[in-house]
């Protein structure tokens, strides 16, 4: 009969433990399916964070038609407390979420409606207090975007922009702008006043050539924040607009250091030699987040291209002010983590 059934209110193990008891329960799958089945659901009710932590992994090499694997992917996809899981930063990692979403999504491919219609829950005049906390929606949608398709989502992600967290709004407008590959709708969405919405839309946007897309990026240039241009000017770059590469060396001498310091992003992410110039002007920055970003601009530049500077390539105090693609007589919102990263947090 193999080892003795481990009950709900048994001692709780070790991950290290509970892995290694999981493993010998699929090894005996095929030969004591009844005694696999009825432990692995207890090892579930026993300990569910650690037992989803670790099951990722161990679900990837099963065969999908496989009875093991269609037991466990029913066995989760069933239980009503997955989303809790996944959406916990305190239960799992997100890399362990990802990996045990991913292997459910591939044998339940429908796993993305049942998540994201959980998170519906979260909205109404009487949410559920997990689905409506912003931490654990904005940790799911992180999930559905690096595990499964969305596309087949798109009314439930339209429906998470009424969510009261920008947070939210920005991540549910990003994968519904992914999805829906649409100008039109992602203008619409322009007209959000939080700026992380909009960057992210734009963002979205990214090496989609369809109509109304490059009318949208050259619009966005007119932003008043930071992050919305740069976005918009690398969407412009990588559907080959012969004056993107100028605009973003304007904007690297924008009087604003946010909007240097994410023209130095945006050079770095695109990683074309073609920027050292304005990047060695921009190398003595008396902006700590202007030469933070810069010296990883040069760094991507160099994995990307084996180019770099020579160590005279510019002085300090060259770097100029001068208005970048956004007119300066613009309200800017100023952050750090905005000027940094390429989308909202």
């Amino acid at each position: 009969m193999g080892q003795g059934v481990v009950g709900s209110h048994s001692t709780p193990v070790s991950k290290a433990e509970l892995k290694a008891r999981i493993e010998q329960l699929l090894a005996q799958f095929k030969a004591q399916p009844a005694v696999a089945r009825a432990e692995l659901r207890n090892l579930l009710a026993a300990q569910p964070a650690a037992f989803c932590a670790v099951l990722g992994p161990l679900l990837q090499p099963l065969p999908e038609d496989g009875a093991a694997r269609q037991f466990l992917t029913a066995l989760l996809t069933g239980w009503e407390d997955l989303p809790k899981i996944l959406s916990d930063p305190a239960a799992m990692s997100l890399q362990a979420a990802v990996s045990l979403a991913a292997a459910l999504a591939r044998t339940h491919p429908m796993l993305d409606r049942t998540l994201l219609r959980w998170l519906l829950r979260g909205l109404g005049a009487e949410p559920d207090p997990d689905a409506a906390d912003p931490v654990r929606v904005v940790r799911l949608l992180e999930v559905l975007e690096a595990a499964s398709q969305t596309d087949r989502s798109v009314a439930v992600l339209v429906q998470l922009l009424r969510h009261p967290d920008a947070r939210v709004r920005s991540k549910a407008a990003l994968l519904a702008a992914r999805s829906l590959k649409s100008g039109a709708w992602a203008q619409q969405r322009m007209l959000e006043a939080d700026p992380r919405v909009r960057a992210n839309v734009v963002e979205a946007l990214w090496g989609v050539d369809a109509p109304g897309v490059k009318e949208l990026l050259k619009s966005a240039l007119h932003d008043p924040h930071n992050r919305v241009v740069g976005n918009a000017l690398v969407g412009l770059y990588l559907l080959k607009d012969p004056a993107a590469v100028t605009l973003l060396e304007q904007m690297s001498r924008h009087e604003s250091p946010t909007f240097r310091a994410t023209a130095a992003w945006a050079m770095g992410h695109l990683g074309d030699a073609r920027f050292l110039p304005a990047l060695a002007a921009l190398r003595h920055d008396p902006e700590p987040i202007v030469h933070r970003n810069v010296l990883r601009a040069l760094a991507r530049i160099k994995k990307a291209t084996g180019k770099s500077l020579p160590p005279d390539a510019s002085a300090p105090g060259e770097t100029a002010t001068a208005s970048g693609p956004s007119p300066s007589s613009h309200a800017e919102v100023e952050t750090a983590s905005v000027a940094e990263a390429p989308g909202p947090a």
